[in-house]
């Protein structure tokens, strides 16, 4: 005698319910695999466009005009023009931007290369005291000026 096996509606019922979870966790799994891959993706087009901006601003400022001004700035802020002063201020900002930035792409632990240039960037009479004069009216936001400071007091 044969025993006849026949399966419930409940015991399908289950079964769907397993496999249809199992299917659910294997969604989810791949969706956060693609996920990651966009994030990284997206981080790397962000660098590049930002290397990018980099070049621009070095070129530009990198012309006889625009380079005479920054070397007399950096030698000194105080005997510039106004018209002069306001393009340095525009250069130390933007290199601001730059060197901040970059504490924000690279880890804690390898910021060694990031706080020398930024040292060596705040390490002329000129850059430090437009620095302090756009500080005291307020124009460098709170995070930038904190991590300029906690970078200029470490020993590298």
């Amino acid at each position: 005698m044969i025993e006849e096996t026949s399966i419930t509606l409940q015991e399908l019922a289950n079964a769907a319910a397993i496999f249809g979870a199992i299917s659910i966790f294997l969604t989810l799994i791949f969706v956060v695999i693609e996920l990651r891959k966009t994030f990284e993706q997206f981080r790397h087009i962000r660098e590049i466009h930002l290397h990018d901006v980099q070049n621009q601003f070095f070129l530009f400022w990198s012309t006889p005009e625009n380079a005479d001004l920054v070397l007399d700035g950096r030698k000194n802020f105080a005997k510039l023009t106004e018209r002069e002063q306001y393009r340095f201020e525009s250069y130390v900002e933007m290199r601001i931007r730059f060197l901040v930035y970059g504490f924000n792409i690279v880890d804690e632990k390898n910021r060694t290369g990031q706080i020398a240039r930024l040292q060596h960037f705040f390490n002329d009479s000129g850059v430090m005291t437009c620095y302090r004069k756009m500080d005291s009216e307020k124009r460098i936001p709170l995070l930038w000026s904190k991590v300029i400071e906690e970078a200029l007091l470490k020993n590298i």
